[in-house]
């Protein structure tokens, strides 16, 4: 029952929805809608109240509630709210309260009275004005004092559905869950800053019925993700543990810590190992610093451990990921995070730095910061800085990285000078609280850091990044950049004004603002003297060097060249015509004018750019069905012996553009497709579906056919391909059964053939996914059919293959029509052995689609790293680079290259 007044019968009020449950939005307005009369009440309850309180709780706002004040008139609160003992009180000053004239000087001090008899009354009060609430500057900061005040007064109010989370939240979420039901108690998430990964710590730790911790490495940062929890955890009691804090760290459901507190032997002490079932490491690129390893060994959470970083590009990666088993979750890049819209995108000027870094002392990793201070701050830089900070700045709120604490002192201070309030914060700054708190709320237009705010803390309005000092780090580089790309009210653009000198790495700039190049050489992918590195950058942003700027950078690369959608397309036909087929990926890369990752970045996807020309496949070419390997044995025979127009695939039969014959005519005819198909997929036949329409196509093997025809023969000459003679339309074969096996006896015996073969078939993308899902997601010697069928198709790398190629994720009924083709080429291979309930793994075979770790890897790299992962097989030697082991073991599991390992690698 709501409690309404004091002495409700003095007063004679009631209300209306006493004994409801939930009230919608309408509902309220309408029934209130005497009392809630000005278009500022309506925009405060629409916009701010009922986002907060939702259905259930929107009633307990009264609107023109009556109270008596001490003198006994009757008065009124604009929106009043009694709840369990509290009384919260919030004041709008409406459309016309500061227009000159309208208010007496009267009415005002009568206002003031009105407002003292409400506090002298007991209640809490906010005031707004109707300007702070259409401002976009104000709006932020009043949702958050309303929030604020209800969690301290009434937390039992706030909608328990405040947030939800955003496209790409809930996709790194499904991976979450998805990793964990495979037994992962702990993996790495890899997001842009801006993306809301703090955020998304809460809500994955929804799943955690336990305590939660969460660690810091920074204090700044502590408070930041406290706010953000407890808008996911309106009515859950937050902990503190820093070195001037401590505060319910026994009985809190979340706890912030930073990791400086938690290290200390007495806090460990009395925090159990089980203490938490939940746990986030923030920033965790600082994770493996000896602080944090030894509170990471200390704790072992029930549910998960999670990882956050936009930065893992550390030269100790592989540190980092082995504190996490080499369990990478989810990674996502800047690019993806602006072309989709979670972050702003950015207009980048690279200027003219007039500083001769030849003159200042560099060890061979970074400049000395002493000579850096001499030259750079000078009278003429500086004035540069502020003249463009005007020009293309506008004079908007900005963030200044600077070299050193005295470089940052040095332009606060000139900016102020030239009347730009400014200010320096370092970690040498006494008052840093109120100077961030003056940054934010709008006292400074201009702050200046050095390495403070690289990452962490958030000013969302910010519109203006300087970057004046050399960028010598990617890592440093995207923490900066990542600053000014959070999304804000009324924020189209961040401005980036980077000062670009002839100091060592400059041309890494490109790179990191393309994310990728296209690899030095010409267009063909071979080096030469005069070649051009090629760029592409981010469609939705825009980057401008200056002309002498870009002169700097081609001195140490290539100048960059944009490649169009136009000369994709051409370059496409071109190689169709050389090939005398539609050319595959590997074709493209292999022979093709521009790589396949240019297609990617301009089009979005290979499969995407294949619709747009109209030649994308289906899901029966990528993903086989109906049919086995004796059928793709009586393919090969067909037309290998050259007899097609004997065999069941002479032209008749074959209606790849559909219009099949009725009943079990059409039903063969459809199987003739599928089995061609799986031959072409397989790069065993030719891709012919252009000439299949015409009457006059011709099938032929590939040159890979061949060799496996020729490796095959024996079986193919020997066994019994045959059909039930009795039925034309039948595709049952009597070697079905055993098929599988007479392969894998033959080309065991011919350890050449076998090679062969294992690296014709394993190079088909549905059984290199297979594969790679049985190394990286199974990692264990025994695997359920079952498993792999509920499984396969949800795991993360596979929806992107699907959505790459425009495939939808298929039904049930489609995947047991799918795999066991997969599997029966993997038994065939002799790489599984399997039951008719479970496989068996027998040994590591490092193909190319297993081994690869970055799409644009040559052969020759491929070749490189197997001859490696070889001498370890023979030798228990490591020869790799310590980054390429990293990334082994993140896709393999920590014990890969190990004695523990539960394989053995073998060769192909």
């Amino acid at each position: 029952m709501i409690e309404i007044a004091e002495n409700p019968e003095e007063l004679n009020f009631s209300n209306p929805f006493a004994d409801r449950d939930s009230v919608s939005l309408e509902e309220y307005l309408e029934v209130f809608k005497t009392r809630i009369n000005q278009e500022s009440e309506r925009l405060f309850i629409t916009e701010f109240i009922f986002p907060l309180l939702g259905t259930e709780n929107i009633k307990y706002v009264i609107p023109q509630y009556p109270f008596l004040d001490s003198e006994g008139r009757s008065r009124r609160i604009d929106f009043a709210i009694r709840y369990q003992g509290r009384k919260i009180a919030l004041e709008i000053d409406g459309e016309s309260y500061h227009s000159e004239g309208v208010v007496s000087r009267e009415a005002f001090d009568d206002g003031l009275n009105r407002q003292n008899e409400i506090l002298g009354a007991g209640w809490s009060l906010l005031r707004y004005s109707y300007t702070q609430l259409q401002s976009p500057e104000w709006r932020s900061r009043v949702s958050a004092s309303l929030f604020s005040l209800f969690r301290k007064q009434a937390a039992g109010l706030l909608n328990q559905q405040l947030i939800e989370p955003n496209y790409l939240q809930k996709t790194v979420l499904e991976s979450l869950a998805y990793y964990r039901s495979k037994g992962w108690k702990k993996g790495i998430v890899i997001l842009p800053t801006g993306t809301g990964k703090t955020f998304l710590s809460a809500f994955d730790s929804l799943n955690a019925p336990g305590r939660i911790l969460f660690i810091v490495h920074r204090l700044a940062i502590l408070m930041q993700a406290k706010e953000a929890f407890e808008k996911i955890y309106p009515q859950s009691t937050i902990g503190l543990l820093t070195g001037e804090e401590r505060e319910n760290v026994e009985d809190s459901k979340i706890l912030f810590a930073s990791k400086d507190s938690l290290r200390s032997p007495n806090v460990l002490a009395q925090l159990a190992s089980d203490a938490f079932d939940y746990i986030i490491v923030d920033e965790v690129h600082h994770g493996q610093a000896p602080s944090y390893q030894l509170v990471l060994d200390h704790f072992q959470p029930g549910v998960f451990m999670l990882g956050l970083t936009a930065t893992p590009d550390r030269l100790d990666r592989k540190d980092i990921f082995e504190l996490f088993d080499y369990q990478k979750v989810f990674e996502y890049s800047l690019n993806d995070a602006i072309e989709n819209g979670f972050l702003v995108p950015y207009t980048y000027y690279g200027l003219k730095d007039n500083i001769d870094y030849t003159n200042i002392r560099y060890n061979g990793n970074k400049y000395s910061v002493a000579d850096l201070d001499r030259n750079l701050i000078i009278q003429e830089r500086n004035e540069r800085i502020f003249e463009e900070y005007l020009l293309k700045g506008l004079g908007n709120k900005a963030l200044g990285f600077c070299i050193s604490i005295k470089h940052a002192e040095a332009m606060a201070a000139f900016f102020n000078k030239k009347g730009i309030p400014s200010c320096s914060i370092t970690s040498t700054s006494p008052d840093r609280e109120e100077l961030i708190k003056g940054f934010r709320s709008g006292e400074y237009h201009v702050a200046f850091t050095v390495d403070l705010f690289n990452e962490g803390i958030d000013f969302p309005d910010l519109r203006v990044l300087l970057f004046l000092r050399p960028t010598e780090s990617k890592t440093v580089f995207f923490q900066q950049l990542g600053r000014g790309l959070r999304l804000c009210g009324g924020k189209s653009e961040v401005v980036i004004i980077d000062f670009i000198g002839n100091y060592k790495k400059a041309n890494q700039v490109r790179k990191f603002l393309s994310g990728s190049t296209n690899g030095e050489g010409d267009t063909q992918g071979n080096n030469t003297k005069d070649a051009k590195n090629l760029y592409e950058y981010n469609p939705k942003c825009t980057v401008i060097f200056e002309a002498e700027v870009e002169q700097i950078l081609d001195a140490q690369d290539a100048a960059a060249r944009e490649i169009t959608k136009e000369d994709l397309i051409e370059a496409y036909y071109q190689l169709s015509e050389q090939l005398g087929r539609k050319p595959s990926q590997g074709d493209i890369n292999g022979q093709g004018m521009y790589r396949i990752g240019k297609y990617q970045s301009v089009f979005g996807s290979w499969s995407r750019f294949l619709k747009e020309i109209g030649e994308h496949t289906e899901f029966s070419y990528h993903f086989p069905q109906g049919t086995h390997l004796g059928h793709i044995l009586y393919v090969l025979k067909s037309v290998g012996d050259g007899n097609i127009e004997q065999t069941r695939f002479k032209a008749e039969n074959v209606r790849f553009s559909g219009g099949y014959d009725s009943g079990v005519a059409g039903n063969f005819q459809r199987k003739v497709k599928y089995m061609l198909q799986a031959g072409m997929e397989m790069g065993l036949l030719t891709d012919f579906r252009e000439q299949a329409l015409n009457t006059d196509f011709q099938l032929s093997l590939t040159t890979k056919g061949q060799r496996a025809y020729e490796i095959l023969k024996p079986l193919l000459k020997a066994e019994n391909l045959g059909f039930d003679p009795g039925d034309v339309f039948s595709w049952a074969m009597p070697i079905e059964s055993t098929v599988n096996s007479k392969i894998w006896t033959l080309i065991q015996a011919n350890q050449d053939g076998r090679a062969h073969l294992r690296s014709i078939l394993l190079e088909m993308d549905a059984v290199g996914l297979l594969l790679r899902y049985l190394y990286t997601i199974q990692r264990k010697a025994e695997v359920l059919k079952s498993s792999i069928y509920d499984d396969f198709f949800q795991a993360p790398f596979v929806k992107d293959y699907l959505d790459r190629h425009g495939l939808e994720v298929p039904t049930r009924d489609v995947i047991i029509r799918r795999i066991p083709f997969l599997l029966n080429i993997l038994s065939a291979l002799g790489i599984i052995s399997q039951s008719s309930s479970a496989i068996q793994i027998q040994g590591f075979i490092p193909s190319n689609g297993v081994i690869r770790l970055a799409q644009q890897e040559s052969p020759q790299m491929l070749q490189s790293r197997r001859e490696k992962l070889l001498h370890f097989a023979q030798t228990g030697e490591i020869i790799l680079e310590e980054e390429e082991l990293s990334q082994l073991r993140e896709n393999f599991g920590r014990d890969f290259l190990r004695p523990e390992y539960f394989l053995k690698i073998e060769n192909l």
